[in-house]
């Protein structure tokens, strides 16, 4: 029994795996719609500390923002298409210094002379202009202004 259907299968791959000639080439079709593609643009921006705006709001409360015009930005993005950021960071991993992109919103955990805190990085955007913010923890933004931060925006429609 084995040997017969080891024979079918033998001869039924060598019938499958026959090639006749190649046929006339067919008719040409119809030209269809035009196609689509994602388009995308990679803007990175850079903030100094000091450039960081104390800020207050009564929803928020105190907080530092900056304002990044992006003129890439366009109406048609802001209402089709798609915007993430990332900050962008120099990690110390075991001795071995990488950069890391993380995507917004991010927070971060430190602590300084025994107070822990935590900053948290957002963003909201209109045509023509993102707005970076930062939220510390403590709440006093006197206390503790915001380091240089990198940020990777990604513009996709």
């Amino acid at each position: 029994m084995k040997k017969v259907l080891v024979s079918v299968l033998v001869a039924m791959m060598a019938f499958a795996a026959c090639e006749g000639p190649m046929g006339p080439i067919g008719p040409v079709g119809p030209t269809g719609l035009p196609g689509e593609s994602t388009q995308w643009k990679i803007i990175e921006c850079d903030i100094l500390s000091e450039h960081w705006v104390p800020a207050f709001d009564d929803l928020m409360g105190p907080y530092f923002e900056f304002e990044f015009k992006i003129p890439e930005l366009t109406k048609f993005v802001f209402e089709q298409g798609a915007v993430v950021c990332y900050r962008i960071q120099n990690i110390n991993y075991g001795g071995r210094n990488i950069v890391v992109q993380t995507p917004l919103p991010y927070t971060f955990y430190g602590e300084e002379n025994g107070f822990y805190y935590s900053e948290n990085y957002t963003y909201e955007i209109s045509v023509g202009y993102i707005n970076f913010i930062v939220k510390v923890s403590d709440f006093d933004t006197s206390a503790q202004q915001p380091l240089d931060s990198t940020f990777r925006v990604v513009l996709m429609w």
